[in-house]
């Protein structure tokens, strides 16, 4: 699944690169697909860890914390993509 989803957005990669012509146009359309690509790795990773936590034995602060943990790591990750976007694409 992941290899697959990793070869669309490489042929898409390919395909934006090959039919624009405006260099700015390209840079915020190549922005918007790394962004996809990043967001995917995000919630894959959250899905993981997520469903790593729900295994997570003890009392319910531990569980708490947990889950509290990929929560926080997908909040990071969505701004870290977000802000990788703007960089790319020239947004301050």
């Amino acid at each position: 699944m992941i290899i697959r989803q990793t070869f669309l957005v490489l042929v898409l990669l390919f395909l934006v690169q090959c039919t624009k012509t405006s260099e700015s146009y390209e840079k915020c359309e190549r922005a918007d697909l790394d962004y996809l690509a990043c967001s995917l790795v995000i919630y894959q990773s959250y899905t993981y860890c997520s469903e790593s936590a729900s295994t997570v034995t003890g009392s319910s602060e531990t569980k708490a914390s947990a889950k509290f943990r990929c929560d926080a790591e997908r909040l990071v990750g969505s701004y870290l993509c977000e802000d990788l976007k703007k960089k790319a694409c020239g947004i301050k």
